[in-house]
């Protein structure tokens, strides 16, 4: 199991900061669609939920599955990434 998604995705987005995460909604999106975040606790998964998108993590969980086989952005990207 995977321990620090924020360190993670911070070094996969290209950020110096973790505070940068929620600024770059759209590349973290893309991140999360090609990788699993499932490698990492799940409290830890809500957490970073809530602090890049300001959604819970069982909503990213039920686009994802939404879009399975999809290229398209979700709606809620669009709007706020």
């Amino acid at each position: 199991m995977k321990t620090d998604i924020f360190e993670d995705m911070k070094e996969r987005v290209g950020c110096e900061n973790i505070s940068d995460l929620p600024y770059r909604k759209r590349v973290v999106w893309e991140i999360i669609k090609q990788h699993s975040p499932l490698d990492y606790p799940k409290e830890q998964l809500q957490k970073f939920s809530h602090y890049v998108f300001g959604v819970d993590y069982a909503v990213i969980m039920g686009i994802l599955d939404m879009m399975k086989g999809s290229d398209r952005p979700c709606r809620k990207c669009e709007s706020t990434c």
